[in-house]
């Protein structure tokens, strides 16, 4: 769409086109002129109780530049004062901007950790939902119920094009929607004078290919020696160094729950630390004793940490904040390609544990590592309910066996992961 200043001379050598086109007048906001194969049609926007609206003026030259100027001045104040009226018994129509700034603000105050990934895909990225499907040509916000199905397929069409999945921006849409359709009448919605007036979640029909492969990598001692040796010296700040360490010598427990750990966390009883998280990925508290090597993490940790934060990994310039999962992923691909190995993501280090625990360990009840990993432990209400003590010499033999592990890791000799695994395949 072009914006320039309609005059009657131009309009004069103006002729239709065989490819529909739409200009707007500079002089008049929300006059636009449809020029296609047969006609040319004046239209104005307006914004009514209901949102943006077009409404149709006629055709030139029938309605000439000067009466459509006068149509659209006319419908803009009909359409103000019907807004008027209609604000004073539903409120503002909120925006899809609105929405979004809502349901970031909401989930802010709630504490949800993955709050900065829903606001960067919804508001911040240049090809935001914001950017893309919530606002027209001319840059105006669009009422929240206007988003059709067709619109989150085109805004999700456009991360398939680049060759990433859809997956995870189309969940955070949908949440978004999602809460906006309780929004309207949730007593405790802290902004009760925007209503959204959503009649159905435009994402919920939308389908696709959503998910990639399931990961089975899994680091193999090699490997994971490597990388305990190998992430360190120049270039490697040492608090990363220290949470990759404490990641390793926890285990493999989930890497949100290490990344965002609190100092408040980690409680001694009966002359042993434990990590003691108060939520985890079920919504249930998961305590685990540190193993010996952790212990030592942890204590070089807090030595270095920012006193003044209360997170064991505060962010560098901003204390206030933990380390974001970015910024790890970021270093371990960073690590893989300087070393040339096969890259893998902190989170693989929990699936190889438990691999490697199993294989050195064929007696090992593995229901006892899904104990540590507090993974599968919500399935029946016994479990879910569990005293925090019950599965205490669990726990114990558990740390026992990855002390074992580590022990054995510590001792190998730090060499070229490509070599090693050379060699071991000529045996």
């Amino acid at each position: 769409m072009e914006t320039l200043r309609m005059t009657d001379r131009w309009l004069q050598a103006l002729r239709p086109s065989k490819e529909r086109r739409e200009f707007a007048d500079s002089i008049c906001p929300g006059l636009r002129l449809r020029v296609g194969a047969r006609s040319m049609v004046w239209s104005a926007l307006v914004r009514g109780p209901d949102g943006r609206k077009r409404i149709a003026l006629g055709s030139y030259p029938k309605v000439t530049l000067q009466t459509a100027r006068q149509l659209v001045d006319e419908a803009n104040e009909v359409a103000k004062t019907s807004t008027t009226s209609a604000t004073k018994e539903i409120g503002k129509q909120g925006s899809v901007r609105d929405l979004f700034n809502f349901v970031v603000t909401q989930m802010r105050s709630e504490g949800v950790s993955t709050v900065d990934q829903y606001e960067a895909y919804l508001i911040n990225r240049a090809d935001s939902a914001l950017n893309v499907i919530g606002v027209d040509d001319s840059g105006v916000d669009l009422p929240a119920n206007q988003i059709t199905p067709d619109d989150v397929t085109r805004w999700l069409r456009g991360f398939h094009e680049i060759g990433a999945l859809t997956g995870h921006p189309r969940a955070y849409l949908s949440a978004a929607f999602g809460r906006g359709l309780s929004a309207d009448y949730d007593p405790t919605n802290p902004n009760p004078e925007i209503r959204f007036n959503l009649a159905s979640n435009p994402v919920t029909h939308v389908g696709g290919k959503m998910k990639g492969r399931p990961r089975n990598r899994a680091l193999t001692i090699n490997e994971l020696t490597a990388f305990w040796h190998g992430f360190s010296g120049r270039g490697v700040s040492p608090s990363m160094k220290l949470l990759f360490r404490l990641i390793i010598s926890m285990g493999g427990v989930r890497i949100t729950e290490i990344v965002r750990c609190e100092k408040s966390w980690f409680e001694t009883r009966e002359k042993r630390l434990w990590l003691a998280l108060p939520r985890t990925k079920n919504d249930h508290p998961h305590d685990l004793p540190l193993t010996k090597m952790a212990n030592a993490v942890h204590s070089a940790a807090v030595q270095i940490s920012d006193p003044a934060s209360n997170f064991l990994f505060p962010k560098h310039h901003k204390p206030g904040e933990p380390q974001t999962l970015n910024s790890i992923s970021q270093a371990t691909r960073k690590w893989c390609d300087r070393h040339e190995a096969s890259r893998f993501q902190p989170r693989d280090i929990r699936r190889t544990f438990k691999t490697l625990l199993i294989e050195r360990n064929p007696s090992l009840n593995r229901d006892w590592i899904d104990v540590w990993h507090n993974h599968g432990r919500a399935a029946d209400v016994a479990r879910k309910h569990y005293d925090r003590a019950e599965y205490t010499e669990v726990k114990k033999a558990i740390a026992k066996a990855i002390d074992d592990l580590l022990i054995e890791i510590q001792d190998r000799r730090c060499v070229d992961v490509a070599t090693q695994e050379s060699r071991d395949n000529q045996y």
